[in-house]
């Protein structure tokens, strides 16, 4: 077999990848970056492909695999676009009418449903015309604290600003989401399911910033098995006090656009921060250690891991 991933050079897609090159099943990464000479690691197959441009959609068929390898398997990152269904329909009937691709792994929101918005209507479009598939209901990315805006505010005001409000969210990290992702594209059985993907504890942003400075070292030591133990997770990992600052509905509209997004993905961004303040993110039940065998990573070990990405 070989695996095509596209949105190929983003944060899942190229963990699936170290997952397929240590199993040493071929895989292609495809995406305008990686067209670009960009964003994909060395030793790592990548073309150019964009799911707004319907003419490269060939061009991961004519790609020469080693020993004459075919693509069965698609891994669907949506394009950042308002309606991207159409464009990612498109291209899922040509792989499996024209090319024969029977498998497909779609990653969608933590709320999506079959039939529904976003990539709803791939979702019931997977389902319909009978290919093996299997839908990742993801919750936020741990790995999204490395983006710019976080990430700068993060290092230089010691400070995360949200819509958030007190809203509850699973993050589960990327490479979590890849294991799960590896398997149901590679696993002998289809899945032909919707799995829900999130971390092992719920969280608001207080509960990852707030620092707790007054405390003496052995104090510290107390709260890591106590109640207080995911409030100082950032700060305890940084040494530093890191603030979370409510924004309201507006106000982080403006900052995102104020910082280069465009209007329509600055609002897009924001009301998902409105929804988990809202509690549409706040679940509790996950499907990781149930498919990979494994527990999600906990988020105060993942933060120590990459705690100098905000030194």
């Amino acid at each position: 077999m070989a695996v095509l991933l596209t949105g190929g050079t983003g944060k899942t897609s190229l963990r699936i990848a170290r997952f397929l090159q240590d199993a040493e099943i071929p895989f292609l990464l495809a995406s305008r970056k990686a067209g670009a000479g960009a964003g994909a690691p060395n030793g790592m197959p990548a073309l150019n492909f964009n799911y707004l441009d319907s003419s490269t959609f060939e061009n991961p068929f004519q790609h020469k695999f080693p020993y004459g390898k075919k693509i069965s398997a698609i891994y669907l990152i949506a394009p950042a676009t308002r309606d991207p269904s159409p464009p990612m329909m498109e291209f899922v009937d040509l792989a499996f009418k024209k090319h024969g691709v029977k498998r497909f792994v779609l990653m969608a929101g933590g709320y999506a449903q079959k039939g529904g918005s976003f990539v709803g209507k791939v979702w019931e479009q997977l389902d319909d015309m009978g290919a093996e598939y299997c839908v990742l209901r993801s919750s936020w990315f741990m790995e999204n604290f490395f983006e710019a805006q976080p990430a700068t505010s993060i290092k230089e005001e010691s400070k995360i600003y949200t819509a958030c409000g007190n809203g509850k969210i699973p993050f589960i990290s990327t490479i979590d989401i890849a294991a799960l992702a590896f398997r149901a594209l590679t696993d002998e059985k289809t899945h032909n399911t919707a799995y829900d993907l999130q971390g092992p504890e719920q969280l608001t942003y207080d509960d990852v910033c707030v620092a707790h400075e007054s405390l003496t070292p052995l104090m510290w030591k107390r709260t890591l098995t106590g109640s207080m133990q995911i409030a100082a997770k950032f700060s305890t990992a940084l040494g530093r006090s890191i603030e979370h600052v409510k924004l309201s509905e507006e106000e982080k509209v403006q900052r995102n656009v104020s910082l280069g997004l465009p209007e329509h993905l600055a609002k897009l961004l924001t009301t998902l921060e409105v929804r988990a303040r809202n509690g549409v993110e706040s679940k509790k039940m996950s499907d990781v250690e149930k498919v990979t065998g494994r527990p999600p990573m906990k988020f105060d070990v993942w933060v120590r891991e990459n705690r100098a990405a905000w030194l």
